[in-house]
């Protein structure tokens, strides 16, 4: 489904985000919330600005993944 788009926006860490997405539950909830996005933006009966909306909330989510994933790599893994 996003997984493509997720490796567009996140080339860097789109494997270690599948990795560690099942131990760390903030990750989790921000990969579902970009998968949303993803799916929104791609209505096709969606105005221009819904779209640009969701592509918005997509990249805002993606920069939030990036953060966590920044902090994971600082803190560990998750117990």
């Amino acid at each position: 489904m996003s997984m493509s788009r997720l490796e567009e926006d996140l080339p860097h860490i789109a494997v270690q985000i599948r990795r560690a997405v099942h131990q760390n539950e903030a990750l989790r909830e921000a990969l579902a919330d970009y998968e949303t996005a993803c799916r929104k933006e791609a209505v096709c009966d969606a105005s221009d600005n819904e779209r640009a909306e969701w592509s918005r909330i997509r990249r805002e989510v993606a920069t939030e993944m990036n953060r966590l994933m920044q902090r994971q790599s600082r803190e560990g893994p998750a117990q």
